[in-house]
């Protein structure tokens, strides 16, 4: 049975109280936009862990990992937005307008309270309008999106503050393991390898790798095997069963299932769709 058609640009406000967990698709081929408006998060994105104070806000593009932690027991709340590259693809093109983090992997910025309210007030609009569900409502998103966009581009440009990325020994220890599921993922990888590679118990492993992303590692590697399934299917004419072996899936069943979860349709699917 074949998913509804999600629309074009969705903005959500959530708020909640104590700890919490995404449990949800960790990448998607929309963009996205993370404005925290009270609380304190983790964020992994780009193989890194930040932790996000209010007013933090996060742009990702489209298919890179991302997921957000509790950052101890305190509540928080959150602005999403998603929305899609043909969404604003021709207003950009009429007026020749040219934003570098579209092409980036993302952009993390700490705006100061000043450009809070300014991003806040297009936030809140953009929610008040789909509250309302007026005629035009179209354009009206786009162009409150393309000026939170400028609100963005310069923020950036003045930027003195920038966001760094957390590096206690633990989550040291972490990121050598992500850059070793990154260049091992062909392989047949198990804890009792990981364990013996990093001189740590393989519950241990676990946990801190858990604790650190909001990943289990077979989560995570899936993630990164599933994510070169795509490219391939795109980008050669390679049988189904062939990338099934060269990214690490130990049977063709195993493959289509794995990628069916992450990506919502067959690997088949996915190929006619996006050749």
């Amino acid at each position: 049975m074949e998913q509804e058609p999600q629309p074009p640009f969705i903005i959500e406000q959530i708020k909640r109280a104590g700890p919490f967990s995404m449990d949800s698709d960790h990448y998607h081929d929309t963009y996205e936009i993370y404005y925290l408006l009270a609380g304190e998060r983790s964020y992994y994105i780009n193989n890194l862990i930040y932790t996000l104070h209010k007013g933090d806000l996060i742009f990702i593009n489209k298919n890179e990992l991302h997921r957000t932690t509790s950052k101890g027991s305190a509540s928080h709340e959150r602005i999403l937005i998603n929305f899609e590259e043909v969404f604003l693809q021709k207003t950009l093109a009429h007026y020749d307008l040219h934003f570098p983090f579209l092409t980036a992997q993302c952009l993390l910025l700490r705006p100061g309270v000043h450009e809070q309210g300014a991003i806040e007030y297009l936030l809140f609009s953009m929610l008040k309008e789909q509250k309302e569900k007026r005629t035009q409502q179209i354009p009206y998103f786009q162009t409150l999106l393309i000026q939170l966009f400028i609100e963005m581009n310069r923020i950036q440009e003045i930027s003195n503050e920038p966001i760094t990325p957390e590096s206690s020994d633990k989550q040291l220890k972490v990121y050598e393991i992500i850059d070793y599921l990154q260049a091992n993922y062909a392989e047949k990888l198990t804890l009792e390898r990981l364990s013996e590679t990093f001189f740590i118990s393989s519950t241990y492993l676990c946990r801190v790798f858990k604790q650190t992303t909001g990943f289990t590692i077979v989560e995570y590697l899936n993630y990164i095997r599933i994510k070169e399934a795509q490219r391939l299917l795109q980008s050669t004419n390679a049988k189904v069963t062939t990338i099934a072996e060269d990214t690490g899936f130990d049977s063709i069943a195993h493959f289509g299932r794995v990628f069916k979860q992450i990506v919502k349709r067959s690997p088949l699917q996915y190929r006619k769709q996006n050749r």
